[in-house]
């Protein structure tokens, strides 16, 4: 493991780290496992340069760092290379204290505790995306993320617009990431709205439907991460919190659509 304690991201040899857990491989560990096992099926038969970690969600420590790994030691050299190296040691530092004081045992005990958190989060979700009219999207071969479709909340992508002339009843991409802000100011991190009809210029680059795992999928989704650390009380505090917002999003929605904001209406 190489650890620059001047640069934010920890950068790791890949087939070094997957050497260490397979190592260390048991019921604990086999879901990390799998997800390697994805990656290496999907370098080998496509192309992968490098992938990122965030290490709040894997490492318990605050938002602000991830890990940097790849296949290619000379890739994640040249991408280490590229920090121009003044911005904070913390996250890295951060990592390092976490590991020491938890020790291979404790980090165990939360990737075991992380697992029953997510069939936690899972079924808490299944049971608010129904009382909502939405569904549980399934990803068998994520451990960790779970998406919950928002088509009752902001419709699919035929009722998306970004150009202009929209003629005031459509939603367009800002407004449905608006959800995400309404969780976040309400302390809730960690949830991401991808809306389609998004696109974004990097570069040469187009990417359709900026931040979606597909360029085609039609509809709006919120994911959601069983972070490790989480606790059931965490979870139950997030299921609140969601449907409340869940609930005053699909208000404004409507008093959009009669042109009628929720500030000139009175009780």
């Amino acid at each position: 493991m190489h650890m620059d304690c001047s640069h934010p991201s920890v950068c790791i040899s890949f087939k070094r780290y997957m050497k260490h857990l397979c190592c260390r491989c048991d019921d604990d560990l086999q879901p990390v496992i799998d997800v390697i096992s994805c990656y290496s099926k999907a370098h080998r038969t496509g192309r992968i340069d490098a992938f990122i970690q965030s290490t709040d969600k894997n490492f318990l420590v605050p938002v602000g760092g991830a890990v940097v790994a790849g296949f290619d030691k000379q890739v994640i050299d040249e991408i280490s290379q590229t920090y121009p190296g003044r911005a904070s040691a913390t996250p890295s530092i951060d990592v390092f204290i976490t590991l020491l004081s938890l020790g291979v045992a404790g980090y165990r005990k939360l990737l075991a505790q992380r697992k029953d958190i997510y069939e936690y989060l899972s079924a808490g979700l299944l049971s608010l995306a129904s009382s909502h009219g939405e569904r549980l999207l399934q990803t068998k071969n994520n451990p960790i993320s779970v998406a919950v479709s928002l088509v009752s909340v902001v419709g699919d992508a035929t009722k998306l617009k970004t150009v202009a002339g929209s003629d005031g009843d459509e939603l367009d991409p800002t407004q449905t990431t608006e959800l995400g802000s309404m969780l976040f100011t309400r302390c809730v991190s960690g949830t991401r709205v991808v809306a389609p009809g998004s696109d974004r210029n990097i570069g040469p680059h187009t990417f359709i439907n900026w931040g979606a795992h597909s360029n085609h999928y039609p509809y709006a989704y919120l994911t959601a991460a069983a972070a490790i650390g989480m606790t059931r009380g965490d979870v139950d505090t997030f299921l609140k919190r969601l449907d409340k917002v869940l609930l005053k999003f699909k208000r404004k929605q409507r008093d959009r659509q009669d042109n009628t904001p929720n500030e000139d209406k009175t009780d």
